[in-house]
């Protein structure tokens, strides 16, 4: 502590030494001229003592600064391998647009490979890029009801009266949900003007199953679960001033600028089931990872930013019913012939329209995605997006219709005597191929001083396909989707959301106990509560509940949109596979009412 008082004795000194000059030069006023100069040479020699002193303190106190600074590395050293407090703004697994790295920072090159921040699983590289581990577990315990006690088949179907071949009601189930692991990674290309080549492998896991293709009463799906890198995956290049652009497979433009909307991702209500869902399946039309895509994300300017994707469809039949060349499923998801056997013995149907073979239940050729966003971050966030899929193939919903209903539109009817041979209904499978198309508007205001946010969509989605086919077009209707999340005391939030199916320009009748008289009244409500618990920046539970209220012949699900167990209109049936049809097996329902409940717990990193 020498040198902090070192000032004040020098003052001290100085003052003193004034005093002891001044006294004297006044007894002496009347003295020599020789007694002043002694006088005079006294106070300059002692001036300069007081210079050297100044000079040694300015010194000492240099060095008192350099070992502050040093000491103040040594403590940031220590507290760098201390795990901090999260940040407000942090969430994990979040991806940095112009990076495409989870919150990269400064690397020190010195060090080979080291760990470089501690508020996320990121390890910079000593040529200063960054590799980022990311992934999210989720795993919930459901009970839910199909909704099908008390249902019978219609008058049009051939067993009419009977019941569903199923254990009805509730079901207890483990589900998991929107699982996945991941690794990401970026590296500066020093002579591209700071660019990066950006890099993500992602692979979603079932927990509570064995991995394996779907293949079930509802869903077929040759994609294996827990296969690697089945979830968002690319290559690409990427810079501040220019944005991004990838290669690979990943969800559209059209499905990410709304995530922002929907809490319920991957649970038991999640606005997938009815928003980018044009059939009310376990598919999610507008709502998929997109395969073999390139994109482009540009920056954000002032809180605006723009994204577009495209696709082609690398399909050689001119009605999208082949599978893509280098994938293994049909454009959208499906495994080849899932909508159900078109041709057959002395059939004039083409082989690519036969099972096992035929992509005829939503195969589609070229996809076009894009979105327009506004977040400010702090109030509002306004969205558009559009998406586009050419050649969409739903030959299947021909061959239900034509080979099992009485009383179909009399222009398809007319004189069929054997309905999967018949010129007309071979025409008409050929003419259900037409694009399919959504857009829909996003408008969300977080209200800062209570911690509300409320959010709401339209959405309008489309199908071109000749006037004569409208009565089975299902697919073209507009859709409605409100939020509401409300922040609670200790680290709790509660989330009510409320998605409406608008009617449909017409209806596919591939229900048992499709009732024509019901058609225009085929809407659909759901309704879905949350209420989560946050432990920490990683881990919350949650308590979930659900309900998908159908009118007329609808038949929206429970589940769609990333939950591991869905809910829907089949019931069990005698066989394996849904082969399309009212007499198909299993079966589906119409009208059903469906309600679940799940409680879950959730990890992020």
């Amino acid at each position: 502590m020498f040198h902090k008082k070192l000032k004040p004795l020098a003052l001290v000194a100085a003052i003193a030494l004034g005093s002891a000059l001044v006294l004297p030069l006044a007894a002496h006023a009347d003295g020599t001229q020789d007694e002043i100069k002694a006088l005079k040479a006294q106070l300059e020699m002692l001036n300069k003592k007081l210079d050297d002193l100044s000079k040694k303190q300015d010194k000492t106190d240099q060095k008192a600064t350099t070992a502050s600074e040093d000491a103040k590395k040594v403590t940031a050293s220590f507290e760098r391998i201390q795990i901090p407090q999260q940040p407000d703004s942090y969430k994990p697994g979040t991806v940095n647009m112009h990076t495409g790295a989870a919150n990269p920072g400064v690397v020190d090159s010195a060090n080979f490979l080291h760990r470089e921040r501690d508020d996320s699983l990121t390890f910079g590289m000593p040529s200063g890029g960054g590799i980022t581990l990311y992934g999210q577990l989720d795993v919930s315990a459901d009970d839910v009801t199909n909704g099908l006690p008390g249902m019978v088949q219609g008058p049009n179907a051939n067993h009419a009266g009977a019941s569903p071949i199923s254990t009805v009601g509730m079901l207890p189930a483990i589900s998991t949900n929107s699982t996945y692991v991941g690794l990401r990674g970026f590296q500066p290309i020093a002579s591209w003007n700071n660019s990066q080549f950006l890099w993500q492998l992602q692979t979603n896991i079932a927990l509570s199953a064995v991995a394996g293709t779907g293949q079930t009463n509802s869903a077929q799906n040759s994609t294996a679960s827990g296969a690697l890198t089945t979830g968002t995956s690319y290559i690409g290049f990427g810079g501040k001033e220019w944005g991004a652009v990838k290669v690979g497979k990943t969800f559209a433009p059209y499905q990410l600028s709304t995530q922002i909307f929907d809490p319920f991702a991957g649970k038991l209500g999640s606005m997938n089931v009815i928003m980018g869902n044009t059939g009310g399946d376990n598919r999610v039309e507008f709502g998929t990872i997109i395969e073999h895509s390139i994109w482009y994300e540009s920056p954000n300017y002032k809180g605006l930013s723009f994204a577009a994707l495209f696709s082609p469809g690398q399909n050689r039949s001119q009605d999208s019913s082949s599978i893509p060349q280098g994938g293994s499923n049909c454009a959208g998801g499906n495994v080849p012939g899932s909508g159900g056997l078109i041709g057959g013995a002395g059939s004039n149907i083409g082989s690519s329209q036969n099972s096992p073979d035929g992509c005829n239940d939503g195969g589609f050729n070229n996809a076009f995605s894009a979105s327009l966003v506004y977040d400010d971050k702090t109030a509002w966030y306004l969205t558009a997006a559009y998406e586009l899929h050419t050649k969409v193939n739903r030959g299947s919903d021909i061959v239900g219709l034509a080979g099992s209903l009485p009383g179909i539109p009399a222009g398809l009817a007319s004189g069929l005597s054997n309905p999967l041979t018949d010129a007309n209904v071979l025409n008409a499978i050929a003419d259900d191929v037409g694009d399919e198309a959504a857009t829909k508007i996003g408008v969300m205001y977080r209200f800062q001083s209570t911690g509300t946010t409320v959010g709401g969509i339209w959405e309008h989605m489309t199908r071109k396909i000749p006037t004569y086919l409208n009565f089975q077009n299902e697919r073209q209707r507009d859709g409605t989707w409100l939020m509401i999340q409300q922040d609670l005391p200790y680290a709790n939030k509660v989330s009510f959301g409320w998605g409406h199916a608008d009617l449909p320009t017409g209806d596919a009748g591939g229900q048992h106990n499709y009732d024509p008289s019901l058609a225009n009244n085929s809407t659909a409500d759901m309704y879905t509560l949350l209420l989560q618990h946050q432990v920490d920046r990683n881990l919350s539970f949650y308590g979930n509940f659900a309900a998908t209220v159908n009118h007329g012949n609808a038949h929206y699900n429970l589940g769609a949109g990333g939950h591991g167990v869905q809910t829907d209109c089949h019931d069990a049936g005698p066989g394996i596979s849904a082969s399309g049809g009212v007499d198909s097996s299993p079966q589906c329902w119409g009208g059903n009412h469906l309600e679940g409940i799940s409680l879950g717990m959730n990890y992020r990193f």
